[in-house]
């Protein structure tokens, strides 16, 4: 009889993101904005030797920003109101332009709770995001995102703020004289997830879609569709652009996106190849340890069990 390891619940994804803190002020120095084109630049959350570990004061993810000619474009501003306000801080150290477009690349509170700090500033500002992030927010997913990341924090409250303008993919937009091409490769990280390309600095958002170096997913592999995953990787490759932006990780060239791929590819196949042998997932789980160990720095990489339950359930779907 195959044995399904347990993976986390909706009612307790928090826990998936449980994240030590450390106490450091959010007025600190660190958290800085690192360029990576002539007119973008980057908070490396996961980089927590710059970046403390703290999931209500500091970011975890990538928060970007692309300076235009008349205003900034915020790509996914953090993780809940005061990562915002410190996005917003860190700001001004690069520019005194106001912000005029945020973009949410995906419903996961991680990367979206700071756009309570966008309007608070900015209360004209537009953000945008896919049709089903939005309906998704509205059916309550906002509610649950604030309670798991920052539920439990002393502080000021944050509230979810809805974006205002929705995507569908395939949409060129020209804001602050900046062209961004929005496309959404399918069901991959999650079912609405964007990918967003600045063709003038030949640079592409990955959101959630590509981590690094971190297990693609692990965080609510229920939410994914992990071929939909591998594909979506491949079709940002294929754009063939010369700088990508990880919602998680240092950016880099085409050898951001293809390490992660073939993660993905080896974890997927693998689970399949183990799965024709009549293994149990938590019997393949022992076993890629093993066969990705190169791999066993990247962070999550211990609780590598979720994601191989899911795409076990997955492939057995396949298989009926």
């Amino acid at each position: 009889m195959r044995k399904r390891i347990k993976i986390c619940a909706r009612a307790s994804m928090a826990l998936c993101f449980a994240i030590p803190t450390v106490s450091v002020a959010a007025s600190d120095s660190n958290c800085n904005f690192q360029q990576v084109t002539k007119r973008i630049y980057v908070i490396v959350g996961s980089d927590h030797e710059t970046c403390p570990k703290e999931d209500v004061k500091h970011p975890l993810t990538n928060p970007s920003v692309i300076i235009g000619k008349t205003g900034v474009i915020v790509v996914d501003p953090g993780s809940s109101l005061q990562v915002g306000r410190l996005v917003l801080e860190r700001l001004k150290t690069i520019t005194d332009k106001p912000v005029v477009a945020v973009f949410n690349t995906h419903i996961h509170g991680l990367y979206w709770l700071g756009n309570q700090a966008m309007k608070e500033k900015y209360p004209d500002v537009r953000i945008y995001a896919h049709n089903r992030m939005i309906k998704r927010i509205q059916s309550g997913e906002g509610d649950f995102w604030v309670d798991a990341i920052t539920g439990k924090y002393p502080g000021g409250k944050t509230k979810y703020v809805v974006p205002d303008v929705a995507l569908s993919g395939g949409e060129i937009e020209s804001i602050a004289g900046v062209t961004l091409k929005i496309h959404h490769p399918g069901h991959a990280h999650t079912d609405h997830d964007i990918i967003l390309e600045v063709p003038e600095e030949r640079t592409l958002f990955l959101g959630g879609v590509v981590v690094e170096p971190e297990v693609p997913s692990q965080g609510v592999p229920q939410d994914a569709n992990f071929k939909g995953q591998i594909a979506a990787t491949q079709y940002a490759i294929g754009l063939a652009t010369d700088k990508y932006v990880p919602g998680r990780g240092n950016p880099g060239g085409i050898e951001v996106p293809t390490r992660g791929l073939r993660f993905l590819e080896t974890l997927y196949g693998g689970v399949a190849r183990y799965y024709k042998d009549n293994l149990s997932d938590y019997e393949i789980a022992e076993r890629l340890r093993v066969d990705l160990s190169e791999f066993k720095q990247w962070y999550d990489f211990t609780e590598i069990g979720g994601v191989i339950s899911q795409m076990f359930l997955q492939i057995e779907q396949e298989n009926f």
